[in-house]
């Protein structure tokens, strides 16, 4: 008997390695696969979303765009909204622009029930404006001049004034009366400093 165990030993030990070895193949064929599969599972999940636009925020000049430095003339930039036919209560802004150009001097509310406040940060403006909550008469904006932008030129070239929707933590969004944000559609303008 002793003969018969070897054997039976012999066996179940080339059995056992013999699954050994196909199950560490199934395992190494079969683990390539789920790796191309999370690839795809990745690329699918961090696809950007667009967040849709209602209304505008416009940069206008209604002087000439290019400004001579010699006659010491500050820059007026007016802030033109369209509200998409909502009422207005508030609304934030980020505007990018070069400080090393210009030197941001004041912001005014071109509309009597709207409060504006400024706040200069590094590389941009960020602005607040808040209607007043005894205001009885609507704020919707149809290609309306809101607000008042002044800058003053600090050195010649060609710049850049751009609405940004979003800076750190500062957006650009309109507030409705019904406590909704909406995301408006922003412009660039270029000024010339000579």
């Amino acid at each position: 008997m002793g003969e018969k165990s070897k054997t039976i030993f012999v066996y179940l030990l080339v059995i056992f390695l013999a699954v050994f070895i196909g199950t560490s193949i199934f395992l190494i064929s079969n683990s390539k696969k789920p790796l191309a599969e999370k690839e795809k599972i990745a690329t699918t999940v961090t696809i950007p979303t667009v967040k849709p636009t209602q209304g505008s925020f416009d940069l206008k000049l209604f002087e000439n765009e290019k400004i001579s430095l010699l006659t010491g003339k500050e820059l007026k930039i007016d802030l033109v909204a369209d509200s998409n036919e909502k009422n207005i209560v508030g609304y934030d802004l980020v505007l990018s622009y070069d400080p090393s150009a210009f030197n941001f001097v004041r912001a005014t509310s071109d509309l009597t029930d709207f409060k504006i406040y400024s706040y200069k940060r590094d590389s941009y403006l960020s602005l607040l404006a808040t209607r007043s909550p005894q205001s009885q008469t609507s704020a919707v904006f149809t290609q309306t001049k809101i607000a008042s932008l002044v800058f003053k030129p600090l050195k010649a070239g060609k710049y850049s004034f751009s609405l940004k929707p979003l800076i750190g933590q500062d957006k650009t969004d309109l507030v409705t009366d019904k406590t909704e944000v909406f995301n408006p559609k922003l412009n660039e303008l270029e000024i010339e400093v000579f």
